[in-house]
């Protein structure tokens, strides 16, 4: 499970599509903070390909893992800069050229040696504070 896990994370790092859609069941289901679902690889890899064209260099680090049987949870940071629009659900964030450091949780269930589903947790006020879409929060 660990390695299947791994190469999914390597092929989001090689922004390779092709590479990322093998590591995948074609029913893969991925959960998205901010009530996002995606079912099937086509789904999946389209929500990717926008993500990509909006951080041409994101880059997943990964933390800390931990597998049990059918299951694998990373920790880590992503990192990218806002340099393309980001085409989201509610509409379009246009490039900032922010840095953007943002901590995340990922949870994975293999199947046959494929990633059959991920639930990603990251936290979106600050993601979207930091492409610049909402002002930063207040010092207090």
């Amino acid at each position: 499970a660990l390695e299947a896990a791994r190469r999914h994370d390597a092929a989001f790092n090689a922004h390779d599509a092709e590479a990322r859609t093998a590591t995948e069941t074609p029913d893969i289901e991925s959960v998205l903070p901010g009530g996002i679902t995606l079912s099937g690889r086509e789904q999946v890899v389209s929500f990717l390909r926008s993500f990509w064209d909006a951080l041409l260099d994101a880059r997943l680090k990964l933390e800390n893992e931990l597998a049990a049987g059918d299951s694998v949870v990373t920790e880590g940071t992503f990192t990218g800069t806002h340099s393309g629009t980001l085409r989201a659900p509610d509409g379009e964030i246009p490039a900032s050229g922010n840095p953007v450091t943002l901590r995340y949780a990922s949870v994975k269930r293999i199947r046959d040696g494929q990633v059959a589903s991920e639930h990603l947790y990251f936290d979106q006020l600050e993601f979207l504070q930091q492409l610049g879409a909402l002002p930063p929060a207040q010092e207090r």
